[in-house]
């Protein structure tokens, strides 16, 4: 018990020093939170928000491991942890199973590796996908030996009873709720990185869309590989609640993490000297680099205008179906 409260004490201490330290500095906190919130608008919620309402339908429509997995291969960071835990809420899979599938199904996006930090920071699409590549591979070493392919069958559960409008509405809420926390954790570690000054390598470490997409200058590949692959502390705080749900250890997962990291690091090392010419920008980034992003929204806003056509077009059936039987 008191080694509980000494525990608290500390953590409380910690909170005050950094309540003191965000009113003494609020002048760079206010500009690490602008930089936090210009990256959110312009880079994550364009390139993850639409793909994580997608596929958090179809997973609501259809239960399975497989699916979880893909679509947190695809969808990104937190899509991952709140598919799998959505399976585990549903008991489709148990917290052991959880806790294989999370050592890795994390991945940063395929929108966000290969258009924002490929297309965008490093001005080449080849390198977002050498990189989305390494980050994909290095999970799917790790899969084959901790959930073999035959572990799947039987692992499915077909939700009969949600219909597609009922499912995009709740699935657009947890979509929704998980963008939020994710920016939410990112404007505060970048308020924090605008007091504190840390080593630049360090900052991917801390907070990785900051780390790699505020950078003035570019890393290599293979260390970028690494650093998307960990993810950053910034992104494992938000998917604490959903490994707390699902049981799992937090230094189980920090191990698959670190892991994974040094994974991508060597696969995108040999996938390199297969594209002994893939050029690096090395110029530091400009301002245009969040309107740039924002064009990613773009083509993903047509995925939600053809949603919302099928919800609408979904709803005029059943409304038809209900006079049909009046």
């Amino acid at each position: 018990m008191t080694m509980k409260k000494t525990s608290q004490s500390f953590t409380v201490f910690i909170l005050f020093c950094i309540i003191i330290l965000l009113i003494a500095f609020s002048k760079e906190a206010k500009e690490g939170a602008v930089r936090g919130i210009e990256l959110c608008e312009g880079i994550i919620i364009p390139s993850l928000l639409p793909v994580l309402i997608v596929s958090n339908t179809l997973i609501r429509l259809k239960s399975s491991p497989l699916s979880a997995i893909l679509f947190g291969l695809i969808s990104g960071y937190p899509a991952g942890a709140v598919l799998t835990c959505s399976l585990y809420n549903d008991g489709v899979i148990s917290s052991k199973e959880a806790e294989r599938i999370m050592s890795f199904n994390f991945c940063g996006g395929c929108a966000f590796i290969i258009s924002a930090v490929g297309s965008i920071i490093y001005r080449s699409a080849t390198a977002g996908v050498i990189l989305f590549a390494s980050c994909a591979l290095s999970s799917v070493v790790i899969a084959l030996f901790r959930f073999p392919l035959k572990s799947f069958k039987q692992k499915e559960k077909a939700s009969n009873s949600v219909n597609l409008s009922n499912a995009l509405c709740a699935a657009t809420e947890s979509a929704v709720k998980s963008i939020a926390v994710m920016s939410a954790y990112i404007i505060l570690f970048s308020a924090l990185l605008g007091i504190i000054t840390i080593p630049k390598w360090a900052t991917p470490l801390i907070e990785i869309t900051n780390g790699i997409c505020d950078s003035k200058t570019l890393i290599t590949l293979p260390f970028c590989a690494f650093f998307l692959s960990f993810g950053g502390l910034c992104i494992h705080f938000q998917l604490l609640p959903f490994l707390n749900k699902m049981k799992i250890k937090y230094y189980v997962f920090l191990f698959y993490r670190l892991l994974g990291a040094s994974l991508s690091f060597f696969i995108c090392k040999i996938i390199m000297l297969f594209f002994p010419n893939t050029e690096l920008a090395s110029a530091s980034l400009s301002q245009t680099v969040t309107f740039e992003a924002s064009k990613l929204g773009s083509g993903l806003s047509m995925i939600m205008i053809i949603g919302c056509a099928v919800v609408v077009f979904d709803l005029e059936n059943r409304k038809q179906s209900l006079l049909h039987n009046a």
